[in-house]
């Protein structure tokens, strides 16, 4: 990662807050977990109950 002082004279403590900032936010948002609603393993269909009742035990999977 580079950082660019564009205008004015930064000093090494301000630098050093700033790229203390960023690293702080690149490591909370690393820290964050994705929720359960979003994982694609609520897209996948179950397997079907096997035997002559099996369409019927559909409904009542859990």
């Amino acid at each position: 990662m580079e950082l660019t002082v564009v205008r004015g004279q930064a000093t090494p403590e301000e630098l050093e807050a700033v790229v203390a900032a960023v690293f702080r936010r690149l490591a909370e948002a690393a820290e964050r977990e994705a929720s359960a609603w979003s994982a694609p393993s609520g897209l996948v269909r179950r397997p079907l109950p096997g035997g002559d009742d099996g369409w019927r035990l559909t409904a009542w999977a859990s």
